[in-house]
C-alpha cells in the first residue's frame, strides 16, 4: 500500500510526469514529486489493514549521478491500542538513510508497527549527501512510499508450517517482486502464498470494484485485484484518467496533447483537458498565440500601424485594417484614398478628389496620390474620364 501526499505549501515540491516511452517505467502513480535539495515530504497513511510490523520502502529516481539522503520520521497524534503496537514507545520513531544514485528505492533499516483507524505521517527532509551546503538547481524524483507486511506475524505462518512457507517465500523471493514496478509474474508457489497472505490481512478476499465506466469487464485479476481498463483510464479499480489525459467517461480518456513549444508540461484539467500555458500562448492545447500575436511558438505582436489589433496566426498579415488602410501591415491607403498611414507619421488616408470622392455620383478616379514636390493631389482617372 502507497499513498503520496504533497507538503501543504511547500514551494519546493512539485509534481513531474515523465514520459516512459522507450525506457522502463519506474513510478507507480501519477507521478513523481521533484523534491529540491533540502525540502522534504508528508505521507499520510491511514488505511492499514491489520495491526502489525511493516517494513517501509522509499521509491525515486535521481536526476544526476549523486547520492541523497532522507531523514525520516514516522509519527502519530493518535495512541496505538491494538495488543500488537499499543505496548511499543515512544510513539515516534526516525531514521537516517543513504539513496544511492545507482538504485531505485531502499528499505528502511527498522519495521514500524501500524494499527487499522489511526493517521499516521511519515515525514522526510531529502538532501545530497556528503555534502553541507544546499544546491537551489538540485532534485529528486519521489515515486511513493510503500509498507511491506512482515509475514511472519500472521496466522498461518506459526508453528509446524511456518518454516516451510517462509523457505517458500524465501526461496522464490516473493516478496522482492513488489520493490519495483512493474512486478514480474508471480511462481505458482508465490500465487498461492501471496494470495493467502492478502486474504490473511483483509479477512478474506476482496471484490473487484472495477468502475462500470473506466473498466471493460467486472473481473479483475486474483492477484492484486487490477481491472481491464479502457483506453488512457489508470488505477486497480479502473476509476481515473491516465497522467496526460482526460474527460473520464464511457470511451475512456482521451490524451491532453498538449503542445510541447506552448504549454509548461503535458498535464491538463482532468475534466476539461485545458492545458497549463506559457506565457503569450492560449488554446486548449496551448498551441495558439493569444490575440494580437502570430507566429506560433515564436509569438510576436501584429504589426498592423494602429489601424488594427488582429493579424493572421500563421503569416502576420493584418486583418480587418481600419482608417481606409490596407497592406499586409495596413501601412498604405486603399485605392480612392491617398496620404502615408504608417504609425508615427501622423498622416491619415483621406478621400481623392476627383472630382469628387469615393462613393459619390460625381467622383471619376481610381487612385490618387500627392506630388512629392507641389503636394498636389494627382489623380489616376477611370477609363474614359481625364484629369485635363
Amino acid at each position: 500500500r502507497d499513498k503520496l501526499c504533497r507538503c501543504p505549501a511547500q514551494p519546493d515540491v512539485e509534481e513531474v510526469v515523465r514520459d516512459s516511452a522507450g525506457r522502463m517505467v519506474t513510478w507507480t502513480g501519477l507521478g513523481f514529486a521533484r523534491v529540491r535539495d533540502g525540502a522534504g515530504l508528508t505521507f499520510r497513511v491511514d488505511n492499514m489493514p491489520y495491526p502489525m510490523d511493516y517494513k517501509l520502502l522509499l521509491r525515486y529516481e535521481p536526476e544526476s549521478a549523486e547520492d541523497w539522503e532522507a531523514v525520516v520520521s514516522v509519527s502519530s497524534r493518535v495512541l496505538p491500542t491494538s495488543s500488537r503496537c499499543g505496548n511499543l514507545l515512544p510513539s515516534e520513531q526516525m531514521y537516517h538513510e543513504i539513496l544511492p544514485h545507482s538504485q531505485r528505492y531502499v528499505l528502511l533499516s527498522r519495521p514500524f508497527c501500524f494499527e487499522p483507524s489511526t493517521p499516521y505521517e511519515v515525514t522526510m527532509r531529502l538532501q545530497r549527501a556528503g555534502v553541507t551546503q544546499r544546491h537551489p538547481g538540485a532534485f529528486i524524483l519521489i515515486d511513493s512510499l510503500v509498507l511491506l507486511p512482515r509475514v511472519s506475524e500472521l496466522p498461518g505462518f506459526h508453528g509446524a508450517e511456518a518454516a516451510a512457507r517462509q523457505e517458500e517465500l524465501e526461496r522464490y523471493q516473493c516478496l522482492e517482486v513488489f520493490h519495483m514496478p512493474p512486478p514480474h509474474p508471480l511462481a505458482q508457489a508465490c500465487a498461492r502464498l501471496v494470495c493467502s497472505i492478502s486474504a490473511l490481512m483483509h479477512g478474506g478476499a476482496l471484490p473487484c470494484q472495477c468502475d462500470p465506466q473506466g473498466s471493460r469487464s467486472s473481473e479483475c485479476q486474483v492477484q492484486g485485484g487490477q481491472c481491464k481498463c479502457k483506453p488512457h483510464v489508470i488505477g486497480r479499480r479502473c476509476d481515473h484518467c491516465a497522467p496526460g489525459s482526460y474527460g473520464f467517461g464511457p470511451l475512456g480518456c482521451s490524451p491532453c496533447t498538449c503542445s510541447p513549444e506552448g504549454s509548461v508540461s503535458q498535464l491538463c484539467d482532468k475534466v476539461s483537458g485545458q492545458c497549463q500555458c506559457q506565457s503569450g500562448t492560449v488554446g486548449r492545447q496551448c498551441d495558439q498565440c493569444q490575440p494580437g500575436h502570430w507566429g506560433f511558438p515564436a509569438c510576436r505582436p501584429c504589426q498592423c500601424n494602429g489601424h488594427a489589433e488582429e493579424c493572421d496566426p500563421r503569416t502576420g498579415t493584418c486583418l480587418h485594417c481600419r482608417d481606409h488602410t490596407s497592406g499586409r501591415h495596413c501601412e498604405r491607403c486603399q485605392d480612392g484614398y491617398y496620404g502615408n498611414p504608417v504609425l508615427g507619421l501622423g498622416q491619415q488616408c483621406r478621400p481623392c478628389p476627383c472630382p469628387g470622392y469615393p462613393g459619390t455620383q460625381h467622383y471619376h478616379g481610381s487612385a490618387c496620390h500627392a506630388d512629392d514636390e507641389t503636394h498636389h493631389i494627382v489623380c489616376i482617372c477611370a477609363p474614359g474620364y481625364t484629369g485635363e
